[in-house]
């Protein structure tokens, strides 16, 4: 593969620790890249919490590469996501909002090209929402916004677990919005959970990496992703760097 991708992992695998607890785990591994979900640190915790949180990813040797998935329901709600994304020095910013919302896609790219960063749609799944036009679900959904919007730092962050849950090839994801990834969350599903470790159940992770390789010009980190009872969470960790590994080592 040309490409050298880095591992992340998203930080809602370890949704019951504590954002020191969390990074204990990855010390454990070695996954040094994270997509940050605003549950361990978010723009709206007190200086205090986020000074902590700050000097104890610098400390853990942590890169944050990635902060979301903020939902936002109004533009005006946008601003705070982004610079806080700019302060964890994240490359990009994942966000969910319907996908009619144009005046919230006009700010955020607005916000894009103020911080520096790039955006990534995340696409949902009825996992978590029932009504999904609230949600970018399908290509159509994403196609949508992106051929009406061809800016170069709006893309799609493509989650291929929630893809999946929705009968949506993620390798048609891939060659349909080739040039427009920005992100990528690594999850599946599977007989055994609907949300899943990758390579555990639908997903090919060697063929979709390879995709990836093939058709994006992606430089953000493949991060691993699933909701799991959480005693389950770092072992499946593991097995979860080890099929990206693989995957990676060709």
């Amino acid at each position: 593969m040309s490409h050298d991708y880095d591992i992340g992992v998203q930080s809602v695998v370890f949704r019951d620790f504590s954002l020191v607890d969390l990074l204990a785990e990855l010390d454990e591994t070695d996954v040094t890249h994270l997509e940050l979900w605003g549950h361990h640190l978010a723009p709206d915790h007190d200086d205090a919490t986020v000074a902590a949180g700050l000097d104890a990813l610098e400390a853990a040797d942590v890169t944050v590469s990635g902060y979301g998935v903020a939902d936002l329901e109004s533009p005006d709600e946008a601003r705070d996501h982004a610079a806080f994304a700019d302060r964890l020095g994240a490359d990009y910013l994942t966000v969910n909002y319907p996908p009619t919302a144009d005046a919230i896609t006009e700010e955020l790219i607005d916000l894009a090209a103020e911080f520096g960063i790039d955006v990534g749609i995340h696409n949902y799944s009825s996992v978590h929402h029932d009504d999904l036009s609230r949600v970018f679900s399908t290509i159509d959904d994403v196609r949508g916004v992106l051929d009406r919007y061809d800016h170069d730092r709006l893309g799609l962050c493509i989650d291929t677990g929630h893809f999946l849950v929705e009968d949506v090839r993620p390798d048609d994801v891939v060659r349909n919005l080739s040039d427009r990834i920005v992100a990528c969350h690594l999850k599946d599903t599977s007989e055994a959970e609907i949300e899943d470790v990758p390579g555990a159940g639908q997903l090919d992770v060697a063929s979709f990496v390879a995709l990836l390789d093939e058709h994006t010009e992606l430089t953000a980190p493949l991060v691993i992703e699933y909701e799991l009872p959480q005693d389950r969470a770092p072992a499946a960790l593991r097995e979860a760097v080890a099929t990206v590994q693989r995957a990676l080592d060709g």
